[in-house]
C-alpha cells in the first residue's frame, strides 16, 4: 500500500514539473538590460551615437561646408623642356637671316650698277663692252649667293617648325624676344603638356595649374602653341606651355590639371575628413547633436586640399577632426543584451 502511495506521488511531481516547463518555454523572453536593447533597436548601421562633452573630450570638430562653384579638371602629363636647343636655333636662325639680308643687299647692289653700267654701254658705248659683261657676271654671282642663303634659311625654318613649331620659330627670329629673354635669364620655364588621349578635352585650355609637391599653391602656366611632336609615353598631342620657373627643373614630369566640361555646385571635402573602409571613401556627417551618420563619398575631382562633391546640401556639417575616432567608436563591440556584466552583485548569494 505504502508502495503505491510513493508511486502516486511521484507521477503527481513529474507532471507539476512537465507543466511549469511548457509554461516557461511559451513565456516571451524579456531583455535583461531594457536600454540596450533600445539603443540597438534605433542606432543603425553607419551611425554612431556620442556625447557632447565626448565631442570635446576627444577633439572631435564638425564644421558645415559652404557650397562653392567649382570648375571640374582633369589630369595630363607635363615635361619641363629644356630651352638651350631653342636658344642655339635663335642663334642659328638669327645668323641666317643675317647671312639672306647680306646677300639680298649684296644682290641689289650689283644689279643696280649692272644696269647702270648696261645703259651707259647702250648710249654711245661710254663703257666697254667687257666692263658691262663683267658687271652683268658679278650681279649674276649676287643672285646665286642670294638663292642659296634664302634655301638655307628655309630650310633651317622648314626643320626648326618639325619640332618647335611657327610660334616659337617667330619667337626665335625677331630681332627682339622677351619670351627667349625669360627662359635664357631662368625666369621662365617651357613645358611640354599632353592632353589625354581621347579626353574630354578636345581643344588646349589657356590655363592650366600645376602642383609641386613639397610646394604650397599651384603654379599657372599659359598656353602658346602647339606642338608638332606627339608624346612619346602615352602618343598624345602636345601643346607648349610657359609658366613661372619656380621649382620646376629641367626633365621634370609632373602632373597637370586642365579645366573640364561646364562649372558645377558642391563643396570641397577636406582631406581629414575621409576615412577608408571597405576600399572605399567615407565621412561623417553630423545629423543631430548628438548623432554622425557615415556617408560615402566620390573622390574622382581632386581640388585643392581635398576632394570636390557635386549635389551636396548646403550647410550639412561634416567632421573635418577626429573622423578616424568616430569610425573606431562605430565599430567597437558593444555590450549584448543579457551579458553578465552588470550581474556582479548577483555572486553574494
Amino acid at each position: 500500500m505504502k508502495h503505491k502511495r510513493n508511486i502516486l506521488v511521484g507521477l503527481i511531481a513529474a507532471v507539476i514539473i512537465i507543466g511549469a516547463v511548457i509554461w516557461i518555454r511559451s513565456k516571451p523572453a524579456q531583455p535583461a538590460n531594457p536600454a540596450a536593447s533600445s539603443q540597438a533597436a534605433t542606432t543603425s548601421a553607419g551611425t554612431i551615437e556620442i556625447t557632447p562633452q565626448q565631442l570635446t573630450a576627444n577633439g572631435i570638430e564638425a564644421q558645415a561646408l559652404p557650397t562653392t562653384r567649382f570648375q571640374p579638371q582633369t589630369s595630363a602629363y607635363a615635361s619641363v623642356l629644356d630651352p638651350g636647343p631653342l636658344l642655339q636655333l635663335r642663334g642659328q636662325l638669327r645668323s641666317a637671316q643675317l647671312q639672306t639680308d647680306a646677300a639680298r643687299a649684296q644682290a641689289a647692289a650689283s644689279e643696280r650698277e649692272y644696269r647702270r653700267l648696261a645703259l651707259l654701254n647702250s648710249q654711245g658705248h661710254t663703257v666697254s663692252d667687257k666692263v658691262t659683261e663683267a658687271a652683268r657676271a658679278t650681279r649674276d654671282a649676287d643672285r646665286a649667293h642670294l638663292e642659296a642663303a634664302q634655301a638655307g634659311l628655309l630650310a633651317a625654318r622648314d626643320t626648326a617648325r618639325s619640332r618647335w613649331g611657327d610660334v616659337l620659330v617667330g619667337w626665335a627670329l625677331a630681332a627682339r624676344s622677351p619670351q627667349l629673354d625669360a627662359l635664357n635669364s631662368g625666369q621662365q620655364a617651357l613645358l611640354s603638356v599632353a592632353l589625354p588621349q581621347g579626353g574630354a578635352t578636345g581643344s588646349p585650355p589657356p590655363t592650366i595649374h600645376i602642383n609641386l609637391p613639397g610646394t604650397v599653391g599651384e603654379i599657372t602656366a599659359h598656353l602658346v602653341s602647339p606642338s608638332p611632336l606627339a608624346d612619346p609615353v602615352i602618343q598624345s598631342p602636345t601643346y607648349f606651355y610657359q609658366a613661372p620657373r619656380g621649382g620646376l627643373r629641367t626633365d621634370m614630369r609632373i602632373e597637370a590639371l586642365l579645366p573640364t566640361g561646364q562649372s558645377v555646385d558642391g563643396v570641397v571635402i577636406p582631406n581629414s575628413a575621409v576615412i577608408w573602409y571597405a576600399n572605399r571613401p567615407w565621412v561623417y556627417v553630423q545629423s543631430t547633436d548628438t548623432q554622425f551618420v557615415r556617408r560615402e563619398i566620390a573622390v574622382d575631382t581632386p581640388a585643392p586640399g581635398g576632394w570636390f562633391v557635386a549635389q551636396w546640401h548646403a550647410g550639412e556639417r561634416v567632421v573635418v577632426k577626429g573622423a578616424a575616432l568616430l569610425f573606431s567608436q562605430e565599430f567597437q563591440p558593444k555590450p549584448q543584451p543579457g551579458s553578465p556584466s552588470g550581474d556582479a552583485g548577483d555572486d553574494d548569494g
